[in-house]
């Protein structure tokens, strides 16, 4: 049988950040990749991504809410929560960049359903790695200043460009569809009542011990 030709995401450790170009940045890249079949293709083209998703999630973070860019509610009627660039650094570098979906709450108040997304914003041309977080809730006033928590659980899509607003729109209702259907998973679903969320603040140990690594980010 002839070799098959394919590409697989690669996981690359580069350099050149806007803002610090000795900064190293953990990118996802597409490379050649030779093969006998291409079940086998598939299966080593997933093995590195899955790989560090496993012992990178279920990965969980806190920090004070401060002013974003401004575009969330007013450009794409999904307003956004941020985290100061302390919390975006203490991410594991070698979390892809993409969209995420988990639990949120501020304040320790009531836990919502979440998705956030990590790195630049391509369709806004970004210079500064961010992580911004939409909670599934109408909430009657911003809230900067504000502690919230997230615990990210699974991965729904990398970061691309858009062609448009409207694109970009849809593209985050149909990330917000995904999430919904995930975190009603009972394996998801019961992070909801995690010890993090709690007023104690606990990291979420009794979670690790069964179901993996946990890490966060503050």
């Amino acid at each position: 049988m002839d070799d098959v030709i394919g590409v697989a995401m690669v996981m690359d450790d580069v350099r050149g950040s806007s803002e610090d170009p000795e900064e190293p940045i953990v990118r996802w890249t597409c490379q050649p990749m030779r093969v006998t079949t291409y079940a086998t293709f598939v299966k080593l083209a997933g093995r590195s991504f899955h790989s560090v998703m496993s012992t990178k999630l279920p990965h969980f973070a806190e920090g004070e809410v401060v002013k974003g860019f401004g575009r969330g509610s007013k450009e794409l009627g999904i307003p956004t929560a941020n985290y100061p660039e302390s919390v975006v650094d203490n991410l594991p570098k070698e979390m892809p960049l993409g969209v995420y979906y988990g639990w949120g709450s501020v304040d320790d108040g009531e836990v919502y359903k979440m998705v956030l997304s990590v790195g630049w914003n391509l369709y806004y041309k970004n210079t500064k790695k961010s992580m911004e977080t939409y909670l599934m809730h109408t909430f009657n006033e911003d809230f900067y200043g504000s502690k919230l928590k997230v615990v990210m659980l699974g991965y729904i899509r990398p970061m691309k460009d858009f062609s448009s607003l409207d694109e970009l729109v849809k593209a985050i209702e149909n990330d917000i569809y995904v999430a919904k259907q995930k975190l009603d998973q009972p394996e998801n679903l019961k992070y909801k009542t995690n010890n993090f969320f709690s007023p104690s603040g606990g990291k979420g140990n009794e979670e690790a011990e069964t179901n993996g690594p946990s890490h966060i980010s503050r």
